[in-house]
């Protein structure tokens, strides 16, 4: 290999570094302050990068904070379930693999609490690209399993937000349960232990 084309794939997994610490820094910085709060340069500052290299990846902080969550949502997926499972067998992986994903990123759900405050472009974006395929999904399952006498009678609305309120409290408020009863929430088995009551509160 050529010398030149060594520098130019050097360059490139250094440019690819880059923008992967700067979403990293992104995702903590919107999840403490807020899209208002969070600044580009406490961000760079977080990431150990330079602020123009902000723009020069993502254009500007707006399309750095929908790469987060475009990068937020893919991730998520990677713990659900596939389309092979059977339907009871399915909710409960989903159970299991929201408090997972609630643990090892708990900032997606402090940042949903501050979007979701107020209307916004950004929640409009979100909840349309992003919220309403998944709940979609969800409907389904749930309604059918019901059908099929598998869990109790709560409407599908009321379900999913106390499923995801339950999935990811303790892990979004974690600093403060640890205080409170001394439970470290990123501990596996503290993280399999509240997955396992919650396939047991939703599924009996």
């Amino acid at each position: 290999m050529a010398a030149g084309d060594t520098r130019k794939r050097g360059s490139y997994k250094s440019s690819a570094q880059v923008r992967a610490r700067l979403l990293d820094a992104a995702r903590t910085e919107f999840a403490i302050h807020g899209f208002e709060g969070a600044s580009t340069r406490a961000i760079a500052r977080r990431a150990s990068a330079h602020q123009p290299q902000i723009n020069y990846h993502f254009e500007s902080k707006e399309a750095l904070w929908y790469a987060v969550m475009d990068a937020f949502m893919a991730e998520i997926d990677e713990f659900m379930p596939d389309d092979e499972t059977d339907l009871r067998t399915g909710v409960e992986q989903t159970i299991r693999g929201l408090v997972r994903f609630a643990a090892a990123r708990p900032e997606l759900n402090r940042i949903m609490i501050n979007e979701a405050s107020a209307p916004s472009p950004r929640l409009t974006w979100l909840v349309d690209t992003h919220v309403r395929p998944r709940y979609e999904r969800y409907d389904m399952a749930w309604t059918a399993l019901q059908a099929k006498g598998g869990v109790a009678k709560i409407p599908t609305g009321l379900a999913y937000y106390l499923m995801i309120g339950a999935s990811s409290l303790l892990h979004a408020n974690a600093p403060e349960a640890e205080l409170l009863t001394g439970m470290k929430a990123s501990d596996p088995a503290t993280v399999e232990a509240h997955a396992d009551a919650m396939v047991q509160l939703f599924l009996g």
